[in-house]
């Protein structure tokens, strides 16, 4: 999956289901895997669960059948195919694929051949292989391949009246392959990797007469459920070429065991009780329990959880810096940036994590320095406004990234042209001072589109690259800067250009600073929605799953032995300012 370079999307399309069935738990393992290493979803790996975007999504184990009734019936009435009773047949029926691993079968009955010599004018390899993928060099290279191997070996073992190989390079008809199917001593089902495999069933569903042995690779699907074949490894070519040996030498009696089994589970799990087995499973037949068997859902999210996330992250020695956006993270999204307050909770575990030596909090937001230090009000935060463009540490150190002179002006006209345009029905201006935001939350759905399409392209008009935020549209300098740069500049700015060794970072938020601290620190995407994609570690539903993190990290800090508080590395070197000096010093922009 990772080869993808579209694999999210392939993901959550996948989990717009309600229901996702594999044919063996292995692939359903494979897939709660990727998606929690690739998503980042929460996973409930014991009941198959996975978790996006605040929906249980259900996924089980369902092997394919075969019509069984269908190929018996066809076995039945088959005329005989292979006329000479002395001469014992295996037989191998794929299409031409490199995942198939015909070289290595071939290759194997060589081998049997080289090893047992008595085998020569007694035992012949019928190997069918239906074209596939014709205009494919790799495929053209592949059927190349296996000419030459193939005459090469008749080449070398062939006598007047028998060829040790019969190849077909073609397709034929259900009936004729039924016959194969039903006189053939042994089926050489070997892929290098396969789903299921379905030639594995139906030899076994026209196995009507003198039983016969059925190979199989450990890497196909149907290797993990048709236990009373005999498993080979596809790529040990001595290990294959004794199984063979041993398969020809098999005594009837245990033959006919190995065989009805198969057969017996074959016919209890035909296709009809898979086609039930899923509708069943989704809920969708009529029984006698009325209970949805989808209505299992993951757990409310704990501390437990992070014990999976970050246990592993954060160490017993290190110090821990948490850099945090504001809305959508600590706060949800609300129709107005005023009434996004922080719970009182969340307030008072920022406080008493803010208060431990070995901790460091940085929020960083949209909103203008000023206001964003007025909505969180905790002191010992570094807090950084307008995008990490103004930076103020709690010693009141100040940043602020230089602007062009000639911004303010295309700003005011670019306000000017909004409001005579576009500022109606529900949309308005958040004037930030250096950053500007449209939001259009309030706008009729039947508006929306009209108001987004004309609001961007006056943008554009008035020299603005126009930033999509969730229901907003922002317009920020000309300037390389964003969350990720300003959250770097505040870990160099706090414990040196050599902090990477010393300290551990936890990231919620916004995804510019995704990438930029991507394999530095261990991030979380904190957003409802099941389409986005993100480069974080791990995805949080909203700011209570925040705040059930924020717990996790106060009661693993809380593990460590007592230490005098020390000041925090910024205050070491800078003066230090009091908390009423950093309210007066506002923030005016010489432009």
């Amino acid at each position: 999956m990772r080869l993808f370079p579209w694999d999210d999307q392939i993901l959550q399309g996948i989990l717009a289901y309600d229901f996702v069935g594999f044919h063996i738990e292995d692939y359903c393992l494979n897939f709660i895997d990727c998606c929690c290493r690739r998503l980042g979803s929460r996973v409930d790996r014991n009941n198959m669960l996975v978790e996006l975007a605040g929906r249980t999504v259900h996924v089980k184990a369902l092997p394919i059948g075969i019509p069984f009734e269908r190929f018996v019936q066809l076995a039945e009435n088959a005329p005989e195919n292979l006329k000479d009773e002395n001469l014992k047949v295996i037989l191998g029926v794929d299409r031409l694929d490199y995942t198939k691993g015909l070289v290595h079968r071939i290759k194997a009955f060589e081998r049997l051949l080289e090893k047992h010599p008595e085998y020569v004018e007694k035992v012949t390899f019928l190997q069918i292989s239906v074209p596939s993928r014709t205009d494919v060099l790799e495929y053209k290279a592949l059927k190349d391949e296996m000419d030459q191997l193939v005459g090469r070996i008749n080449g070398r073992f062939s006598k007047p009246n028998w060829s040790p190989i019969r190849y077909i390079f073609g397709c034929i008809g259900q009936e004729e392959l039924a016959a194969l199917y039903r006189d053939s001593a042994i089926a050489l089902v070997t892929p290098l990797r396969d789903g299921m495999n379905l030639v594995a069933k139906e030899y076994v569903a026209c196995q009507i007469r003198e039983p016969g042995v059925l190979i199989l690779s450990p890497f196909a699907g149907a290797g993990g459920m048709m236990h009373e074949a005999l498993l080979v490894n596809p790529y040990e070519i001595d290990a294959a070429a004794n199984v063979l040996h041993r398969a020809l030498c098999m005594p009837r009696d245990e033959r006919e065991l190995r065989m009805s089994q198969l057969r017996h589970r074959e016919q209890q799990l035909d296709v009809n009780h898979w086609m039930n087995s899923f509708l069943s499973s989704m809920g969708a037949l009529d029984n006698d329990d009325d209970s949805d068997p989808l209505s299992a859902k993951t757990l409310q999210l704990t501390l437990d959880d992070f014990d999976l996330y970050l246990n592993n992250y954060v160490d017993g020695n290190c110090k821990l810096s948490l850099i945090l956006d504001y809305d959508g993270t600590l706060t949800p999204l609300t129709s107005h940036p005023d009434l996004a307050v922080m719970s009182e909770e969340t307030k008072r575990v920022l406080e008493r994590l803010a208060n431990m030596p070995d901790v460091n909090i940085g929020i960083i937001s949209g909103r203008t320095l000023e206001n964003l230090m007025k909505m969180v009000n905790i002191e010992k935060v570094t807090y950084a406004g307008s995008h990490g463009l103004e930076i103020l540490h709690p010693d009141g150190t100040k940043f602020v990234h230089p602007v062009p002179k000639e911004y303010a002006e295309k700003l005011r006209q670019l306000i000017k042209a909004l409001q005579d345009e576009v500022c109606h029905d529900g949309a308005w201006i958040e004037n930030k001072g250096v950053l500007l935001t449209f939001h259009y939350r309030e706008t009729p759905i039947e508006r929306r589109e009209y108001i987004i399409d004309r609001a961007s392209q006056i943008f554009l008009e008035a020299g603005f690259e126009p930033h999509n935020a969730l229901m907003a549209i922002e317009a920020k300098p000309p300037v390389k800067w964003d969350q990720g740069r300003a959250s770097i500049h505040i870990l160099r700015t706090m414990y040196g250009v050599d902090w990477s060794e010393r300290v551990r970072i936890i990231y919620a938020g916004n995804e510019d600073a995704m990438l930029a601290l991507q394999g530095i620190a261990c991030t979380f995407r904190v957003d409802s929605s099941p389409t986005v994609i993100t480069a974080a570690d791990f995805r949080l539903s909203g700011p209570d799953a925040v705040l059930t993190m924020l717990k996790w990290v106060e009661k693993e800090m809380n593990k460590r032995a007592p230490k005098i508080a020390a000041k925090p590395p910024r205050l070491l070197r800078s003066p230090a300012v009091s908390r009423k000096s950093q309210a007066k010093d506002t923030y005016q922009t010489t432009w």
